[in-house]
């Protein structure tokens, strides 16, 4: 809420303490929570010896490691101009997963070169960071990148 500044004599004595009353309640009035819902706090840190091998200033990607169905999984880039989550057909293999898991899909990736990637399918799976455990869903998709996952902006959110 934006407040002007009236002239001080054209101005009842309580009149700033009634507008932080109104802005406060509309402040109020405007959240949104689920009913039981208590937003749990997660804190992700990074320690000295995270960084030892990191040239500074960097303005390089924040590339993870993560639980995912149970396995660790490194090399997974933290990307939040992507909206989806990608997975790699090498990345699934390796994990040991049951192709019949695997929904098809007709929604076709575009990449920011305009290229169309068409995805072998979409499998929900389990990750888990920061000991927070999410049920997400991924792309499934037949390329060869620098790394093995992709999480995209939709899931930094729900992680908080």
């Amino acid at each position: 809420m934006i407040h002007g500044h009236p002239k001080e004599d054209e101005q009842p004595e309580n009149f700033y303490r009634i507008q932080l009353k109104q802005a406060h309640k509309l402040r109020k009035i405007g959240e949104i929570n689920a009913i039981g819902y208590r937003p749990r706090p997660t804190q992700v840190s990074f320690e000295e010896e995270d960084i030892r091998r990191v040239q500074q200033p960097h303005e390089d990607p924040l590339v993870i490691s993560l639980l995912i169905a149970n396995c660790l999984v490194r090399r997974v880039l933290i990307d939040p101009g992507n909206s989806a989550n990608i997975i790699t057909r090498w990345t699934f293999n390796q994990l040991k997963l049951a192709t019949d898991q695997i929904c098809p899909t007709r929604n076709p990736l575009v990449g920011f070169n305009s290229r169309r990637v068409e995805p072998i399918g979409v499998i929900t799976l389990s990750v888990t960071a920061a000991k927070r455990s999410l049920k997400e869903n991924f792309v499934v998709v037949n390329i060869h990148p620098t790394y093995n996952l992709l999480m995209g902006r939709g899931w930094i959110h729900r992680m908080e």
